[in-house]
């Protein structure tokens, strides 16, 4: 019997990693029917740093991001109710305007010419937490960069998606 699915981590653009709790992040890799991933590796790069960051104590989570014009990861889950965590940090650009992107979860824009550096500045770990209800079998969430053609536009650096009992869901 397939065991229910509870949450799954992924380490954007970086290897397999076990953070201080102990959770395991999984490697990035791209999508594959019936499972999870990147649906444009081909037209995306990773960035890297080895910059010391603040606001974390899993700093490898935020040394690695995908870049690109869009973004999109599935995640083929059961129907119900997600929390999904998005971890994003600046490592790159120095000026509020270099880097912004919308955001959308299931097709809802989450953040909306959202900046990185705007909100917690340079060198800094973010992390944004959303609710997400999947009815389709399918979770995406979708990063949409608004900086180009001069940079590199959307990014992020982690997900991490759990499924919730949606009697405790919040708004």
């Amino acid at each position: 019997m397939k065991e229910p699915f509870s949450t799954l981590r992924v380490n954007i653009g970086g290897p397999e990693y076990r953070d201080q709790e102990g959770r395991l992040w999984l490697a990035d890799q791209g999508y594959y029917g019936g499972g999870w991933g990147c649906l444009d590796m081909a037209t995306t790069d990773v960035l890297t740093t080895s910059d010391r960051l603040t606001g974390t104590n899993d700093e490898p989570l935020y040394q690695s991001a995908r870049v690109g014009e869009e973004i999109r990861y599935r995640f083929s889950v059961p129907n119900g109710d997600y929390r999904v965590r998005i971890l994003l940090a600046e490592t790159y650009w120095e000026s509020g305007d270099a880097e912004r992107q919308d955001v959308f979860i299931q097709g809802r824009r989450v953040l909306s010419n959202f900046s990185m550096l705007d909100e917690v500045g340079h060198d800094a770990a973010l992390t944004k937490e959303f609710t997400a209800r999947v009815t389709d079998g399918r979770l995406e969430v979708r990063f949409v960069g608004l900086s180009l053609p001069m940079h590199s536009g959307a990014r992020v650096s982690g997900l991490e998606v759990t499924r919730v009992d949606s009697k405790k869901r919040r708004k």
